[in-house]
């Protein structure tokens, strides 16, 4: 029994819903799937969640529910999507299941018996964002990005991994396996990366509980990355071992291109035969991110179809590489190629093949130079589409196929096939037009089902066919022979957008609804004189980090970089702000305000804030080249 192809992509962290880079890279799994099995392989597709770790134990704690409660939550969205999106995952791994958690632990220990795993102390740089300790040459290239304010330094005991001891394996395997990281120049990055030198790598804490204990010594939680990626392997089934492709973003590559390898080295493991990783969907030159207010949800693209949505993010990301992202660039697309495109292109052929043959696909008897050149196209564009696709470019595969989807519409003008059924001396001409067409056709409903499977099958259903077209293999195809049957009934693919219409309903939804605040304004108060203002230490403050107070609403929690040193400051905002929209803030505290005690906590300052007449307050904010520890004057 061969091997089933097996495919996966990164487990999403449950921080948040999922967003389009999270759709994306599931998408693009799920066309890779379908496509082997189309290939007539069987397929082993594995997605999931990461649920462990800091930021989620302190998320849940903000919110007064344990970690595994908002994990639950948070992974509903997911599986909802993911059912509504029709993917063809076999399974949605948590590390929080229990076979992942026993496997992530034996292994642990066979790699601590063997001497890969040992205890001591880590004094050093961690990143927050990360949930990683960093090299200095890491912190450079975060300091590099304006990140720097997501490091700090932490000592704690900790189990390391020997990664330092995999350096030249890696590097020779990396040499003797040409297409272990695809696109080639992040195969580049991560062999520089490792010929800059490896450290030991830090896979526990103590100072969080929220993971997976160190077995025989649970004081030790077993940290993110050595837990997130053996999911991989807790959730394959023993025949589909190794990976054939593993799907990642580009932001997690090192993480899957070089400790990842060097633990199955260590285990004596096979490795995975493809790290893919794709590139960000960018907002103007931006990273979609939270934080920023830039993320555009699924839902919002569903409003047009799944395959639309499907389709567009295979036909517009050119795997690898960074693509930008606007409304207006995704109907303009959707319009093109499907609704002007394949849409109309369809609607026109079967129609012709109703009115001029009453339904019935006619046996061309001649082929003029013309309907050659078409035919011989067919033969030279569906191989040439199945082996873009094999190589998962699926950008590449659509776009030579839409290149001779428009060499049709061409072909119809010069052929007139209205003309020609005003004469039946015209008949051999006009058959081998309606052939050709319909051919075209019936091939493109089959190389586009991994990518669209609804408009295919309703596609493949108005040519005749009353089976599954995503059934059918590619292999042994007759692009050539003759149709099964009468056509069926023509079916619309694809409605043309109104995108002046979607752009006014997509603004008002996104505008925010909300009250104007209102203020009666207050009397100046008493007069000071100016040498008891300047007593006033006023700072530029960048917050680094932020959680609710347990049992209060109101009060956050937050550290706060002053430039000179780090505060802890607690702040009654907590009706106006969440948490994670306070992160890399800017804010003018008062640095010599006396130290007090709030819900237990002492707070080393405050922050300034202006109020409306509900009291809601409005963080006097710098200006954002503004930097920590500047004096406010």
């Amino acid at each position: 029994m061969s091997k089933p192809f097996y495919v996966t992509t990164p487990i999403y962290y449950v921080n948040d819903r999922p967003h389009i880079g999270h759709t994306y890279t599931t998408v693009l799994a799920d066309v890779v799937a379908r496509f082997h099995r189309m290939r007539g392989e069987e397929v082993y597709f594995l997605t999931g969640t990461d649920e462990h770790g800091q930021k989620v134990e302190k998320a849940a704690a903000a919110r007064g529910i344990t970690p595994k409660a908002l994990a639950d939550e948070v992974v509903a969205n997911y599986t909802d999507l993911w059912q509504r999106m029709g993917m063809t995952h076999f399974r949605l791994i948590r590390t929080t299941d229990q076979d992942h958690k026993d496997q992530v632990q034996r292994l642990f220990k066979r790699l601590l018996d063997k001497g890969d795993i040992y205890k001591a102390t880590y004094k050093g740089l961690y990143s927050v964002s990360d949930e990683a300790y960093v090299t200095e040459l890491q912190a450079k290239e975060l300091q590099a990005q304006g990140l720097a304010h997501q490091l700090v330094e932490l000592e704690e005991e900790t189990y390391f991994f020997r990664l330092s001891a995999y350096q030249d394996r890696l590097l020779a395997y990396f040499e003797a396996h040409p297409t272990f990281v695809q696109p080639d120049f992040r195969f580049n990055e991560v062999k520089r990366f490792v010929e800059g030198g490896l450290q030991d790598l830090s896979i526990s804490r103590t100072s969080i509980s929220w993971g997976i204990p160190v077995p025989g010594d649970e004081k030790h939680v077993i940290y993110v990355w050595f837990d997130a990626l053996l999911n991989y392997l807790s959730a394959c089934p023993g025949n589909c071992w190794p990976p054939d492709l593993q799907l990642v973003g580009k932001d997690i590559l090192r993480f899957h291109a070089v400790y990842w390898p060097a633990f199955l080295m260590s285990a004596g493991l096979f490795l995975p035969e493809t790290i893919l990783a794709h590139g960000w969907w960018l907002m103007g030159d931006d990273k979609m991110s939270k934080s920023k207010g830039n993320v555009v949800r699924p839902d919002t693209l569903l409003r047009f179809g799944n395959d639309a949505l499907r389709f567009f993010f295979m036909r517009e990301m050119q795997v690898g590489h960074d693509r930008g992202f606007s409304y207006e660039g995704f109907m303009d697309r959707l319009n093109a190629d499907l609704a002007n495109g394949l849409g109309n292109l369809a609607s026109r052929t079967l129609s012709m093949i109703q009115r001029y043959r009453g339904g019935l696909v006619p046996m061309p008897s001649v082929l003029d130079e013309q309907d050659q050149e078409l035919a011989t196209r067919l033969l030279e564009v569906f191989p040439e589409y199945l082996e873009k696709a094999r190589a998962n470019d699926f950008h590449a595969a659509l776009d030579a196929l839409w290149s001779y989807l428009r060499a049709l519409d061409g072909y119809i003008v010069k052929a007139e096939p209205w003309k020609l059924a005003k004469d039946p001396a015209n008949d051999p001409k006009l058959d081998a037009v309606l052939a050709n067409l319909y051919r075209a056709l019936r091939a493109t409903a089959l190389l586009v089902a991994p990518v669209m499977p609804g408009l295919a099958q309703s596609l493949w259903e108005s040519l005749g066919h009353t089976d599954q077209v995503g059934a059918r293999t590619f292999h042994g195809f007759a692009l050539d022979g003759p149709a099964i049957g009468p056509i069926g009934e023509s079916k619309a693919l694809f409605q043309r957008i109104d995108k002046e219409k979607e752009m006014s309903e997509l603004e008002a939804a996104a505008a925010p609804v909300e009250a104007k605040p209102t203020l009666d304004v207050p009397e100046i108060r008493e007069t000071v004189d100016a040498e008891s203002f300047f007593k006033v230490d006023l700072r530029v403050g960048r917050i680094l980090e932020a959680e609710r107070v347990p049992k209060s609403d109101k009060l956050i929690k937050m550290k706060v970089d002053l430039g000179i040193e780090q505060r802890t400051i607690v702040g009654g905002i907590g009706k106006a702000y969440e948490p994670d929209q306070l992160l890399n803030r800017l804010v003018v505290v008062v640095a010599n305000l006396a130290p007090r005690k709030l819900m237990g906590i002492e707070s080393h300052g405050m922050l300034l804030a202006a109020s409306d007449n509900a009291s809601k307050p409005y963080l006097v904010a710098p200006p954002d080249d503004a930097q920590p520890g500047f004096l406010v004057k």
